[in-house]
């Protein structure tokens, strides 16, 4: 990943990357490993924002909003795991984790629990 890329180019491949994890498929071994490539680079886009474009925080927070692909729950988690943020963001980066603990498909369980531990680290 390189550094010098714009804020726009990397929230760009930021949304394309959830795209490719969010069309993993399970049986496909080659599909799994590009998903799990995809999820790297998204934390690492996020550290670079984070990084270099600080003062973009509240614009990379409207991702909290796009559900396509559940980009809204990788930015919540990245904002919560690895960037500044006011209580007012860390209120709406939760509120979109708990949205999806409380669904009933395979992602459920593992916010259910991030949350949990999120929980417990903020005692």
């Amino acid at each position: 990943m390189q550094k010098h890329r714009t804020y726009e180019t990397l929230v760009d491949l930021y949304q394309k990357s959830a795209k490719i994890h969010y069309e993993i498929d399970y049986r496909d071994k080659q599909s799994v490993k590009k998903g799990n490539r995809a999820a790297e680079d998204m934390k690492k886009i996020a550290q670079l924002i984070h990084l270099y474009y600080p003062g973009m925080l509240f614009e990379f927070s409207t991702l909290l909003t796009n559900p396509t692909y559940r980009i809204d729950l990788w930015a919540a988690h990245h904002i919560l795991e690895i960037m500044s943020y006011s209580p007012m963001l860390e209120d709406n980066a939760l509120s979109v984790i708990e949205r999806y603990a409380d669904e009933n498909d395979f992602t459920a369980l593992g916010n259910r629990m991030w949350l949990g531990q999120w929980r417990e680290k903020q005692r």
